[in-house]
């Protein structure tokens, strides 16, 4: 079985039409290309802020912590939710800013000590 008809299958598709054969096989090659770029992005991030502890400081200032700073990224982010439309159209620069530095503090939480064991070694 072929890498796409194998996409098709586990994205639940039994069926045998080429056009869908052929947009699922756009969807795995475009998603994975996608994926592997915003990775490599947050990777770049995390290798500067592992050489260089104050970039870390000032990325989560003035929480203490990463659990503290994605507390304070996620009381921001219900708060904009709540607010009318208009303002938050307003707040859509900060909004993007809080929510791509969650998705930085998230990736870093979660492979900062296998970066570190690397680099140590």
């Amino acid at each position: 079985m072929n890498a796409s008809k194998a996409f098709a299958t586990d994205c639940g598709y039994a069926g045998q039409s080429p056009v869908m054969l052929d947009t699922l096989e756009t969807i795995r090659r475009r998603g994975i290309a996608e994926a592997r770029k915003a990775h490599f992005a947050r990777k770049k991030l995390t290798d500067a802020i592992t050489s260089d502890p104050e970039l870390f400081q000032a990325m989560i200032h003035p929480a203490q912590s990463i659990a503290e700073a994605l507390e304070d990224i996620a009381a921001f982010i219900i708060r904009t939710r709540n607010m009318p439309t208009w303002r938050r159209h307003n707040h859509a620069a900060a909004i993007a800013r809080a929510k791509a530095r969650r998705l930085h503090l998230r990736f870093f939480r979660r492979f900062a000590t296998e970066i570190l064991a690397r680099k140590a070694a």
